[in-house]
């Protein structure tokens, strides 16, 4: 994903922090819209709170009735694993099943979400192999659209938030295209990293079972 090198990490960026520029607009497919990013967060740190969209709220960008925030998705005392992925991510697809086996055997003391955010690999802006036509999310709508679709095509058993059309929880985690993370008591315990172009998933079954057999301890 490009994390360990900071020059990379800022021309990735780029497009993003100056979007009117027009050196930028002729950039590669890859540049302008791999936006991997290994953000400021570290395992210790409090988990940071932000809002969250339930699959079904209304379609109302301006609705915050419906939203969740983030800090109230956590119990004392009880891990939580925050899922951060879009359908159109490889990682994600080649995984969910993974992931639902994971979910199953740990949903008794632990919880999970699923969070729908930016797709990785649009249909319309960075399509890879036309496998999974998704467009790029536009709208509140388009987003919950694509988040439903994700559940359905995976079988995903995992409950689904969506990030605002803000991208508060992007901004605030760099989950893109895929990452996930273990809260507890508002604390990060895991800020997953990738391991040779691809997550590992013993890396969340070994937090969890550290977790949880200190409790019984």
């Amino acid at each position: 994903f490009g994390y360990s090198d900071e020059a990379v990490q800022l021309l990735r960026r780029a497009p993003q922090l100056y979007p009117d520029d027009p050196e930028f607009r002729t950039t590669q497919v890859y540049v302008r819209n791999n936006i991997a990013n290994i953000g400021n967060l570290t395992e210790g740190m409090p988990a940071p709170d932000c809002p969250l969209v339930p699959l079904e709220s209304s379609n109302d960008n301006n609705d915050s009735s419906t939203l969740v925030s983030l800090r109230s998705l956590c119990k004392p005392g009880r891990p939580l694993v925050l899922l951060g992925g879009s359908y159109t991510c490889p990682l994600y697809r080649y995984i969910s099943h993974v992931l639902n086996d994971i979910y199953m055997r740990y949903k008794t003391h632990v919880d999970f979400y699923m969070i729908q955010i930016r797709e990785a690999h649009a249909s319309d802006v960075w399509p890879i192999g036309n496998i999974v036509d998704v467009k790029e999310h536009r709208t509140l709508s388009d987003r919950l659209t694509a988040a439903h679709e994700m559940v359905k095509k995976t079988h995903l058993e995992i409950p689904v938030l969506a990030d605002t059309m803000d991208n508060n929880f992007l901004k605030l985690y760099s989950p893109w295209p895929f990452r996930f993370f273990v809260v507890v008591d508002g604390i990060l315990k895991l800020v997953g990293m990738p391991k040779e172009a691809r997550y590992d998933t013993t890396d969340l079954v070994e937090c969890l079972n550290n977790l949880l057999c200190s409790k019984k301890d």
